[in-house]
């Protein structure tokens, strides 16, 4: 089954998305490795933030630009709720 303009547009918008979260990651923890001090802390946890918020909104605009040229890509949201509940269940049991 071949892959559709806009699935293939949407894996290399994801692959470079997360290039950049790896780098930006890379970057802080070369920051924080420099001179651990609290405020070298704060700032590396700030940087990873950063790096987590917009690899997801690069991420959801590249899923939402596929779906309007008719991808239909879905989240996990939109399959199926989450049972966290059945999973402690489980796993409390073991």
């Amino acid at each position: 089954m071949a892959c559709l303009p806009a699935e293939t547009t949407f894996a290399t918008a994801v692959a470079a998305a997360e290039a950049a979260r790896q780098a930006a990651y890379g970057a802080a923890l070369a920051t924080l490795n420099g001179g651990y001090t609290a405020a070298a802390l704060v700032t590396y946890k700030n940087a990873i933030g950063a790096a987590d918020v917009a690899y997801f909104t690069a991420v959801n605009t590249a899923r939402n630009t596929a779906n309007a040229a008719g991808a239909g890509l879905k989240t996990m949201g939109d399959i199926a709720p989450a049972v966290l509940g059945t999973a402690a269940a489980i796993w409390s049991n073991i």
